[in-house]
């Protein structure tokens, strides 16, 4: 079963902000890698650079990113980044990441 302890609280404030995205009537695909896409391909940089470009229209940008970095989404792109990116900023932004273990 997985862990859904991290997640936020479900009241609607939480998630009200859904329905302003940009992304709310177009196609979930754009955002989420089909089975067996190769993490290094030209269709997925392709892929994430259209998700990406949709995200710097979106009015909702910060929020969508905000749940993502909470919540550790561990796919697709949420707020203009990547599951990598986010990985990426999570670990040298949290206590004990990599920013933290350099300072010793």
């Amino acid at each position: 079963m997985p862990e859904t302890g991290r997640l936020p609280r479900a009241h609607t404030d939480n998630w009200d902000w859904q329905l302003d995205a940009a992304c709310r009537d177009g196609d979930a695909k754009l955002f989420f890698s089909p089975e067996n896409e190769r993490s290094r391909s030209r269709s997925r940089s392709r892929r994430e650079a259209a998700a990406k470009e949709l995200c710097r229209t979106c009015p909702v940008r910060s929020a969508c990113l905000h749940h993502a970095l909470s919540a550790r989404e561990p796919h697709g792109v949420w707020g203009g980044m990547t599951e990598s990116e986010r990985a990426n900023l999570l670990e040298h932004c949290e206590p004990g990441g990599a920013a933290e273990r350099a300072r010793g």
